[in-house]
C-alpha cells in the first residue's frame, strides 16, 4: 500500500507543480485579490513540497512491513498499522524539504549582499531629504524604489517630471511596500522559483509573485493619495527590473496595475474568498491525511 501512497502523491505533486500553476495564470481573479493569489502561489509551493516528501518517504517504506496510515488505510482493512523502519526513510523528507528551503537562505544571503553594496553606493550619490522622506539620487531619470528595511529613493529627474500629487503617491507606494514587508516575500517567490525552475510552479512564481506585490502596494497607496495621481506617475516612472534588494514604482505589468487603479473591479465576495482560503489551506494537509494522518477507525 505504501507503493501506492507513493505512486498517488507523485501524480498530485505533477498536478500541482505542472497543471495549476498555469490556471491560476491565466485566471483574471488575481488581479481583484492579490493577497489571495499570493497566498495561493506559496500554498502551491508548500503542497508541491509536502507531497514530493511524502512519495519520496512512502517509496523508502514499500519494501519494509509498513501499512498504510490516514485515509488509505480504508483501503487495507484489518491490517495492522506499523511506522518507519529506521531513520533512513525519514531522509527523502528531510531532502524534499532542505531543497527549497536551502534556495530561499540563498536568496536571502544575495538580497542582503545587494542591499549591502547598494547602500554603499547611495552614501556617495544620494542624500536624505527630510521633506520627501526619502534619499534623494542625483539623477535625470525618472527613478523610485525601495530597499529592504528602507530607505526610499527618489531621484531628482522623478522630482522634476511629478506633480506634488503624484510624487506623494509614489512614496507612499514605497511605504507600503515597506510597510507590508514585501521584501520578505519576493525573497522567499525568488527562493522557491529558482528552486523549482524545471517545472511551470517554479516559472509562474517568478513571473507573478513581484507584479501581485506591485498591486498590494497600489492598492494600499490608494487609499491615503488619488488613484489618478498613482496611475500618472506610474507612465513617467523608470522601469527598474524588480529584484530581492529593490521594488520599483513602476515595472512589471504597469498598464494592468494603471487599470486596476482607474477602474476597480469589484472584490470577491465573501464565500469565493472563504473557499478559496480553504483550498489553500487544504492544499498541503490533503497529502498527510491521505498516507500519514490518523486512521480511521
Amino acid at each position: 500500500m505504501t507503493a501506492l501512497a507513493a505512486f498517488l502523491l507523485a501524480l498530485y505533486a505533477g498536478l500541482v507543480g505542472a497543471a495549476l500553476p498555469g490556471a491560476l495564470a491565466r485566471a483574471a481573479w488575481p488581479q481583484r485579490a492579490p493577497a489571495l493569489a499570493l497566498a495561493a502561489w506559496f500554498g502551491l509551493a508548500a503542497t508541491f513540497t509536502v507531497a514530493v516528501a511524502l512519495a519520496g518517504y512512502h517509496l523508502a517504506l514499500s519494501g519494509s512491513r509498513a501499512h498504510a496510515h490516514g485515509l488509505l488505510a480504508l483501503f487495507e482493512p484489518g491490517a495492522p498499522v506499523s511506522g518507519a523502519e529506521g531513520p533512513a526513510v525519514l531522509v527523502p523528507i528531510v531532502l524534499g524539504a532542505a531543497w527549497p528551503l536551502a534556495r530561499i537562505v540563498r536568496a536571502a544571503r544575495r538580497a542582503r549582499h545587494d542591499r549591502a553594496t547598494h547602500l554603499d553606493r547611495l552614501t556617495l550619490a544620494g542624500r536624505p531629504d527630510p521633506q520627501l522622506g526619502a534619499v534623494l539620487l542625483d539623477h535625470p531619470v525618472p527613478v523610485a524604489y525601495c530597499l529592504h528595511r528602507g530607505p526610499v529613493v527618489i531621484s531628482s529627474g522623478t522630482v522634476a517630471q511629478l506633480t506634488d500629487g503624484q510624487l506623494r503617491a509614489v512614496v507612499q507606494h514605497e511605504r507600503a511596500h515597506l510597510a507590508g514587508r514585501h521584501h520578505v516575500l519576493l525573497v522567499a517567490g525568488a527562493g522557491l522559483a529558482d528552486a523549482f525552475r524545471a517545472l511551470p510552479l517554479g516559472r509562474g512564481l517568478r513571473a507573478h509573485v513581484a507584479p501581485l506585490l506591485e498591486m498590494l502596494a497600489d492598492d494600499r497607496a490608494a487609499r491615503t493619495c488619488r488613484p489618478e495621481d498613482l496611475a500618472a506617475a506610474m507612465c513617467e516612472v523608470g522601469a527598474l527590473r524588480p529584484s530581492p534588494a529593490t521594488l520599483p514604482a513602476g515595472g512589471a505589468r504597469t498598464l494592468l496595475r494603471m487599470r486596476r487603479l482607474l477602474r476597480p473591479a469589484p472584490r470577491l465576495r465573501f464565500a469565493v474568498r472563504l473557499v478559496t482560503v480553504a483550498l489553500i489551506a487544504l492544499g498541503p494537509l490533503a497529502p498527510y491525511l491521505l498516507t500519514c494522518g490518523p486512521t480511521p477507525g
